[in-house]
């Protein structure tokens, strides 16, 4: 007989799995059910849902965000609308693109927040989107977990926050094509100097030839960062996550309307108050990217 094998009659013990090990997988299968069985849900059309809601405020898409005629606009809504269908105590924005600090201020000073330290950081967000937050914190709390603000920007931003963010991927990113010989010093000069929503304009037409300007050069600039005024930060219903890896943290911020909805941006999730089973009712469909799940909008036009 070999060494060490087995006779008959005996039996070699099962190798013991201690209870967090055993409670991550059963999270990680009932997350994958759950996920499979809404990814199986049709969406509806995310335009139309957003325009109805408008049209109830007396609101034309048009006006908020006009994606028929402006390509910033279109990509801002495709990439970061889906606040505009979160439930009824979340605040839009009555403008996509905010063009100034003093419009963002103007609208953030008319919305409900609460300031809050949330493990060791303050941050500030709308009321309801707070609330739902410190509830999450609570339950992860329970289950020796935390959940902490990624950054000192991780929640309420500025328009000058957005802007300083947008331009530490653009300037690298115009200096490393102009390296490459793909973009020419003149069209440098005038895209640094372009209106911010002609340079971000720029940037796409950039990115449609594969001169990317996300931080490795590798992908698009808004997997990262938002345009100048256009980030859900600027609407306080946004929080950027240190521990966006863990799949337990991702399923407690789910359960209390909290979701990853930007593609690639694993670390920001946006505040939606609803269940995951309304999510496709109201436009927006589930994409799968390595271990996380986006519900982004269903708006492909």
């Amino acid at each position: 007989m070999q060494r060490g094998s087995q006779q008959p009659g005996q039996h070699h013990p099962l190798p013991k799995i201690n209870m967090r090990s055993f409670r991550f997988i059963a999270i990680l299968y009932v997350s994958l059910f759950l996920t499979t069985t809404l990814s199986a849900q049709r969406a509806a059309d995310f335009r139309s849902v957003v325009e109805k809601r408008l049209a109830e405020a007396k609101l034309e898409l048009k006006d908020v965000c006009p994606v028929d005629t402006n390509v910033v606009a279109h990509r801002v809504f495709k990439d970061y609308g889906a606040m505009y269908v979160a439930n009824s105590t979340v605040r839009y924005p009555t403008k996509c693109v905010f063009s100034s600090e003093e419009e963002v201020a103007a609208f953030q000073n008319d919305i409900p927040t609460t300031l809050e330290t949330v493990s060791g950081r303050a941050i500030t967000l709308q009321t309801p989107a707070m609330i739902a937050l410190k509830e999450a914190v609570a339950a992860a709390a329970k289950k020796r977990l935390t959940i902490t603000p990624r950054g000192a920007t991780a929640a309420k931003r500025g328009y000058a926050d957005t802007f300083r963010i947008w331009n530490s991927r653009f300037e690298p990113g115009l200096n490393h094509w102009v390296r490459q010989g793909k973009i020419t010093a003149a069209d440098a000069i005038k895209a640094r100097q372009a209106d911010t929503i002609d340079q971000v304009a720029q940037v796409i037409e950039w990115e449609t030839s594969g001169w990317w300007f996300s931080t490795g050069m590798n992908r698009s600039i808004f997997s990262s960062v938002a345009a100048p005024g256009t980030s859900q930060h600027l609407s306080m219903v946004a929080l950027d996550v240190a521990e966006f890896g863990n799949v337990e943290v991702r399923q407690i911020l789910n359960e209390h309307g909290w979701y990853q909805t930007i593609i690639d941006d694993t670390p920001h999730f946006t505040y939606l108050g609803l269940k995951g089973s309304e999510l496709p009712a109201r436009g927006l469909k589930l994409q799968f990217a390595g271990q996380f799940t986006f519900w982004i909008p269903n708006f492909d036009r």
